[in-house]
């Protein structure tokens, strides 16, 4: 082979072996985009119902956490309560073992406290809020006056300026009414003084911040923290992880409980930037 044809041979096996990386790595993205998370492959204006209460409640930006108890009733008279099978519940020397009224309880044998906490001042949770209202109010079949008047507020919501916030949303549920009133009754009468000791945003760095802002609304509440702290931003891209901690109250015969939620940060990005 002369020279000629040997440079002319290299030249086109190597152009060749260009395109063949090129078209790897564009398979590899198809393949990754297939197999990614669903807020990464669609716009959310295509989320599904279902695909939104998964990023309101069970995602890299919202964690739900639930307290169980279990109670077996024996057969003994009607005078005599219920021993609690309840490991959190401690027996009062004084008084001899833990009893538990069926009627507290409205003889629910699983009696269960629900929180669900998501990352409020996130992109992808908004957008989830947004996507539920157009499904919840059939945004497909508004008239033109409708949806533009409902694509206005939606984007001023998802607009929203929280460059200096982050903001966490919490709401409490209980399948014991009784309990719920409680937890109801306790949030209400916190404020952002009574919670600086016991609520924290833990920092990747393990800095506990305090809430700077406090709003109790029914079954629910809202904590605002800095989005900075001693002139350091909170997290980062690179950082591993941000934690949220609150006390659970006691409820009728239930000990207080300290909550600690951990989120991924590293699952928590959106085109490469931090979502907090």
């Amino acid at each position: 082979m002369s020279g000629l044809a040997r440079i002319i041979f290299g030249e086109v096996t190597g152009r060749l072996s260009i395109r063949a990386v090129g078209l790897t790595i564009l398979l590899g993205s198809i393949a990754a985009a297939q197999t990614g998370e669903f807020w990464q492959k669609k716009p959310y204006r295509q989320w599904s119902e279902a695909e939104c209460h998964k990023m309101l409640e069970e995602s890299p930006w919202a964690k739900t956490h639930t307290l169980a108890h279990v109670y077996i009733d024996p057969l003994q008279s009607p005078s005599s309560p219920p021993i609690s099978k309840d490991p959190f519940q401690v027996p009062d020397p004084a008084t001899g073992p833990v009893r538990s009224s069926t009627a507290d309880r409205a003889r629910e044998q699983q009696p269960k406290i629900k929180y669900v906490v998501q990352f409020r001042s996130a992109l992808p949770v908004r957008q989830a809020l947004v996507r539920m209202m157009q499904i919840n109010q059939r945004y497909d079949q508004m008239p033109s006056e409708g949806k533009q008047g409902f694509d206005q507020n939606a984007e001023q919501f998802l607009a929203k300026n929280l460059s200096d916030t982050i903001v966490l949303f919490v709401t409490f549920s209980s399948n014991v009414q009784e309990f719920l009133m409680e937890l109801s009754r306790y949030w209400q009468a916190q404020t952002t003084e009574t919670l600086k000791n016991s609520v924290f945003l833990i920092t990747p760095r393990g800095d506990r911040i305090p809430p700077i802002n406090y709003i109790w609304a029914g079954t629910e509440f809202q904590l605002t923290f800095p989005r900075e702290y001693n002139e350091q931003t909170l997290a980062s891209p690179g950082d591993k992880m941000i934690r949220l901690e609150f006390t659970h109250p006691r409820i009728r015969q239930q000990n207080e409980a300290r909550i600690l939620l951990e989120y991924k940060l590293e699952k928590m990005l959106v085109g490469g930037s931090l979502a907090l």
